[in-house]
């Protein structure tokens, strides 16, 4: 297993946008692929890791379910996933590894949805995951079609930068920094 870089948005935009193909066998490769892509996500602050991130562009994401709980499981993989059905959408929390301390509460993204994948021998799987869960598995798959989670902000939406400050930890809204053109 290995900690791979991940590509950071702006710089890799191309990189991120560029659609994944489906996996069509299970050889060494993507056996190695789903256990850097886990051992990624596992030295990171984050949920989900998909791999286009890692600048492999294949249809394989890994996701750690159960955030709601506070009990996380261990990240497992979904290979060629495929959204089936989605709830209504709804603003919730959203965030990216590839675009570091940046958080938003407004990403518009179904409150639920059930999708089908495949674990690492091919076996075929139905799931259904609702509030976190499904924002997370939504964000994953979107990556795999170069849909970065800023272009699911609407026009009023707003993104956080997570910063650490002698009175705590606080998020401020991105459009009040002076580097971004409003004071």
């Amino acid at each position: 297993m290995t900690i791979r870089d991940i590509l950071i948005y702006p710089q890799d935009e191309a990189k991120l946008r560029k659609k994944s193909v489906k996996v069509k066998k299970r050889d060494e490769s993507i056996r190695q692929l789903v256990d850097d892509l886990k051992e990624t996500l596992l030295a990171n602050p984050g949920a989900g890791l998909a791999a286009p991130q890692i600048d492999v562009h294949k249809r394989v994401v890994v996701v750690r379910l159960g955030q709601e709980s506070g009990e996380m499981e261990p990240p497992r993989e979904l290979i060629n996933p495929v959204i089936l059905e989605k709830g209504p959408l709804a603003k919730g929390f959203d965030g990216c590894l590839s675009l570091p301390r940046v958080v938003t509460w407004d990403t518009l993204r179904p409150s639920w949805l059930r999708f089908r994948a495949q674990d690492l021998d091919g076996k075929a799987f139905e799931m259904r995951v609702e509030g976190i869960d499904a924002i997370l598995v939504h964000h994953e798959i979107d990556h795999l079609d170069g849909v970065f989670f800023t272009d699911r902000l609407p026009q009023d939406g707003e993104l956080y930068l997570s910063v650490d400050t002698e009175d705590g930890h606080k998020y401020v809204p991105l459009n009040s920094l002076p580097f971004m053109g409003k004071s």
